[in-house]
């Protein structure tokens, strides 16, 4: 077809043929004579009329996407160095604030966990090692912020490893002329069968066990499979910390080569025995393990989880961020981050990372802090009854979220102790004050939970159709030409199919119809839901 028979003055109307042409088409409108109209009208004048009451009542109200409107971190729970921390990051990298913040809690988890827990009520501890992720698409700088914020950790275990080199170093050769000596006085008791050789056998046997092999000591493990890090975690106190500025982590999930082997992330949530067998060599007892996970990456990593990983409940111990990238609204030379700012962090983790109490501390709410805690557990447990918020896939979830803010308050308890005097006169009473930042986070992690599982059941289809639908919704139009929305969106979506999926949902959920118009009756027309312009067309 030229150019010629496609572009239309204003003034010209449709021929004959034309309207026989669309007439013809109307079936495909569903019988809606007005909304026909409506698009003849366009076709001849360009202009689109304001939708009388009889056109909207011709359509079903649209049926929304799962998309939910989330709220910023309420940075003001931190105490005044870490604030200046993560404010400064934040605009250094032009990254949303919740970036910073996130990554934060898994820092202090880290440094914390295995030292102190808390108990709201006799029976009921909560360690303080937290899963957490945060997700971002890509080209955000989520790796600037990762880094700037845990450095610290880094540095100090490399500070941990060389000051114990000399000691591995020495301890492996005493081991190796134990082992030595072992094996000459077996080789001597073979042909000997002397009894006397069988007994120094022994006592050296003993005095190696009396001497371990060393290791060096961990914080922080990257991408270990189960199996590794059931022996890291043997290694380190039964404790360490998955810390990843990527998502390999959740793309483990998804391998089916990893299922079942997932005890480790549930029980070192939780603290739990778990015990580990193997085939080729000694397995593992663990009494008290306990991982802390801080994950930033893409969307993209958590959908299509296998059903198997959700019935297992391990995204139900994950708190979530998603906030909204500010792409396109960066400043292009935003001041960097203070060195003095930066230096106070760092002596602040390095404070509560060299803290090590003979015990775990064991904290407790103040009275006050106690009946807030129960109107926190009534208002989320209201959200479990019909039409609540947690009454469907966020069930599980929900049913963790008083203690995980808990945990956050114990966190939070320490850091504010140890940016205002000495840990070591740290009081074991949490604060009512305390309690009321940590209680905060409540509104903000479940939005944002709310819109991560709704991610994890998106698929391109879904994803499609959601930018096809801004797009058609931009042209503030009730009759939309599809060519139109192609040219817009042709290099994010790209061949026939992909369009055809993405408008068929749009029709499902009641947003478009589809319908043929022009000369020959075969151009492709968007009609859109009056309800959606209404506020424009007013």
């Amino acid at each position: 077809m030229t150019k010629e028979n496609v572009v239309k003055s204003q003034k010209e109307y449709l021929t004959v043929d034309e309207k026989l042409a669309m007439q013809e088409n109307r079936k495909k409108s569903e019988g809606n004579t007005e909304l026909f109209n409506d698009v003849v009208k366009a076709l001849e004048t360009d202009r689109v009329s304001k939708p009388s009451l009889s056109e909207e009542e011709e359509w079903s109200m649209p049926v929304t996407f799962d998309e939910y409107d989330t709220i910023p971190f309420p940075i003001e729970i931190f105490p005044a160095t870490i604030q200046n921390m993560v404010k400064a990051v934040a605009i250094d990298t032009q990254t949303p604030i919740d970036l910073a913040a996130m990554v934060c809690i898994g820092v202090l988890s880290t440094a914390l966990s295995k030292k102190f827990a808390i108990e709201p009520k006799t029976g009921w501890k909560e360690p303080l090692n937290t899963y957490t992720a945060t997700l971002l698409p890509s080209g955000l700088r989520k790796s600037a912020v990762y880094n700037a914020m845990t450095k610290v950790l880094y540095k100090y275990a490399q500070e941990l490893y060389e000051e114990m080199e000399p000691k591995i170093e020495k301890r492996k050769l005493k081991r190796q002329a134990l082992e030595k000596r072992i094996d000459k006085l077996q080789t001597d008791y073979a042909k000997t069968n002397n009894p006397e050789l069988l007994q120094e056998i022994e006592a050296i046997s003993d005095e190696l066990q009396k001497h371990p092999e060393l290791s060096a000591p961990k914080l922080t493990v990257d991408n270990e499979t189960s199996e590794n890090l059931v022996i890291e975690l043997k290694k380190n106190n039964e404790k360490i910390s998955i810390m990843s500025p990527e998502g390999d982590l959740f793309i483990k999930f998804n391998d089916p080569a990893e299922k079942g082997k997932h005890d480790v992330y549930l029980k070192g949530y939780s603290g739990d025995h778990l015990q580990v067998g193997r085939v080729s060599r000694p397995g593992e007892i663990l009494t008290e393990p306990l991982l802390t996970i801080c994950i930033v990456a893409q969307p993209t990593v958590v959908q299509n989880f296998p059903s198997y990983v959700h019935e297992r409940g391990i995204p139900a111990r994950f708190l979530f961020s998603m906030p909204n990238d500010n792409q396109g609204f960066r400043e292009p030379f935003p001041p960097s981050t203070a060195v003095e700012i930066s230096r106070a962090y760092q002596e602040l983790i390095r404070k509560l990372l060299m803290f090590t109490p003979n015990e775990t501390i064991c904290l407790r709410l103040s009275e006050d802090s106690i009946n807030i805690l129960k109107d926190l557990i009534m208002d989320i447990e209201k959200e479990f009854r019909d039409n609540g918020i947690f009454e469907g896939h966020l069930r599980f979830w929900g049913s963790k979220l008083v203690g995980q803010i808990l945990r956050v308050a114990g966190l939070l308890h320490v850091a504010h102790s140890a940016d205002s005097s000495n840990l070591e006169e740290i009081t074991s009473e949490v604060s009512l004050d305390i309690c009321k930042k940590a209680f905060l986070l409540k509104d903000y992690f479940i939005t944002h939970a709310q819109k991560v599982f709704g991610v994890m059941k998106r698929n391109d289809t879904f994803n499609d159709a959601i930018y096809l639908r801004d797009k058609i919704l931009n042209e503030k139009k009730l009759v939309v030409d599809k060519q139109t929305i192609h040219q817009k969106t042709k290099k994010r979506i790209q061949g026939k199919d992909r369009f055809s999926r993405a408008y068929d949902l749009l029709e499902y959920h009641s947003y478009i119809k589809q319908v043929k118009g022009g000369k020959y009756g075969n151009k492709g027309m968007i009609l859109v839901n009056p309800a959606l312009l209404k506020n424009d067309s007013n």
